[in-house]
């Protein structure tokens, strides 16, 4: 016997002109957890259809206004209400009656007064019949539509076996002409290597997962990127994958030769001024002779000066550096506790006539962090600076501290002692080329890249940046990066 609706659920439509039999349906399917609609003549059912959208109609024949057989016939004459099962509740013994049904459209026959455990198992049947003969009826569709996509996609049962491949997924698969229908996914994307592997991805619990494909052995290497997501059952089985990807050869390629030219330009910019600052550092040892006090100090402020600028060309060339791939992955886990160090050490060296009163407590046991280690570097690196840069206090006082959330996420936040950020500022406190001073004077280095930078790569793992801010109270500057514990490509998007 069929005692609850565990596994499927869903909305019923009973019709039948005599209250006293919709109430004792009603109490059977509700006690089981369905939802149930009531009509009381033909008319009203085929309106509650279009208004409630069952799941499932229990029909009795014998009705007011519209028999059931026509009701029936109409519903199975409109193409969106055609999959809904109708089960017909009848009186009627006669052969002739039910063949009737079925020529209507009747999926199946309950003769009153009805079991109640027929009832439950036709019903849960029915509607497990309905669930799968609407997935093949998208599929039909779905299959039409993606042929003349430019994304490739590629959809596989539960274990893998290639279901529906578009037209373009087999061009860019270098598969064109070829039936993969029933081959396996492996078998497709042969010829690429794929990150993450692929039974990384057919073990993953994760939704989604990021993908890159990258051609193997080809004098010109084509380029993959695309998300594969697990397609869940009525119970929360998988029942399908997809793996929708596009073509980004170009912009690997471009972004390959701006790498090299942003190396090449880095190197020529700091060249000289390490010359320079090589130079300054021996007049100022004495090596070309003895210096006056007044030629010491006018040294002293050129080699902080070329250290300042040294330190723009290398946030210009972070920032403009930054790669889709970057921007798209994060995969290495990385100790909070060391990183934040080596940062703390190279802050102290930019500022060296600073008072600064280093304040870092991390939770115990706390997480490494999820992220590439060189841009979580580059996020934590900008707010500490900041939160020096713009003291005007005798001594920065900095404040770090870092905490795993509800969600296995890290929150970290940058805390300083500077004048604030007024409220006329808050909105443009994360764009581009934006630096908030009361009165800008020049007097503070940099171009107002740092925050922007620090918002790009934040989002990029799929965090949140923010701060809180009293003027004259300080800054606090916070962030959110996944944990070792968050899977792999599968970051929330979602708050602080």
């Amino acid at each position: 016997m069929v005692d609850q609706a565990e596994t499927v659920g869903g909305k019923i439509l009973i019709v039948d002109d005599y209250p006293a039999n919709v109430k004792l349906l009603e109490r059977n399917l509700r006690s089981v957890g369905y939802t149930t609609v009531a009509a009381y003549d033909g008319a009203e059912a085929l309106e509650k259809v279009q208004t409630e959208h069952p799941d499932l109609i229990l029909l009795d024949i014998m009705l007011p206004k519209i028999d059931g057989y026509e009701v029936c016939h109409r519903l199975r004459a409109d193409e969106t209400t055609a999959v809904i099962p109708i089960i017909m509740i009848t009186a009627l013994k006669e052969m002739a009656d039910r063949i009737r049904g079925l020529e209507a459209g009747a999926d199946d026959f309950i003769s009153k007064p009805f079991d109640r455990g027929e009832l439950l198992a036709r019903v849960k049947s029915l509607l497990q019949i309905k669930y799968y003969r609407s997935m093949l009826a998208e599929r039909e569709k779905f299959h039409a539509v993606i042929q003349d996509l430019s994304h490739g996609i590629i959809i596989t049962d539960a274990d893998g076996r290639i279901q529906t491949i578009s037209r373009r997924a087999a061009e860019l698969l270098d598969h064109a002409g070829e039936d993969l229908t029933g081959r396996t996914l492996e078998d497709a994307l042969s010829a690429f290597a794929i990150g993450p592997s692929l039974e990384a991805l057919q073990a993953s619990q994760a939704r989604a997962v990021t993908v890159d494909l990258e051609q193997r052995d080809a004098r010109s290497p084509r380029y993959l990127a695309g998300r594969y997501t697990r397609i869940l059952g009525p119970g929360g089985e998988l029942y399908n994958a997809s793996l929708v990807f596009r073509d980004v050869t170009d912009m690997r390629q471009k972004e390959k030769l701006k790498r090299d030219f942003l190396s090449l330009v880095s190197h020529k910019l700091k060249t000289p001024l390490t010359i320079i600052s090589g130079y300054l550092n021996l007049i100022d040892r004495g090596k070309y002779g003895e210096v006056s006090p007044q030629v010491a100090e006018a040294i002293r402020v050129t080699l902080v000066k070329v250290r300042e600028l040294s330190d723009l060309i290398e946030k210009v060339l972070t920032y403009a550096g930054l790669t889709a791939t970057e921007l798209e992955r994060a995969g290495q886990l990385v100790a909070l506790e060391e990183l934040l160090g080596r940062i703390r050490d190279r802050v102290e060296h930019r500022y060296p006539n600073y008072a600064i009163d280093w304040r870092i407590a991390l939770s115990p046991k706390l997480p490494r962090a999820r992220a590439p280690e060189e841009l979580l570097s580059v996020v934590l690196d900008n707010l500490m600076d900041n939160a020096v840069k713009f003291t005007h206090s005798p001594q920065a006082r900095v404040e770090v501290t870092a905490e795993e959330i509800a969600d296995r996420r890290l929150r970290i936040r940058v805390r300083d002692n500077g004048p604030g950020i007024p409220p006329e500022h808050r909105e443009q406190i994360f764009t581009e080329f934006t630096q908030v001073e009361e009165h800008f004077t020049g007097s503070v280095a940099g171009m107002g890249l740092g925050l922007s930078t620090a918002k790009r790569l934040v989002e990029s793992w799929g965090g949140q940046i923010g701060f809180e801010s009293k003027p004259g109270e300080g800054s606090t500057f916070f962030f959110t990066v996944p944990s070792e514990h968050t899977p792999a490509g599968d970051f929330p998007k979602d708050g602080r």
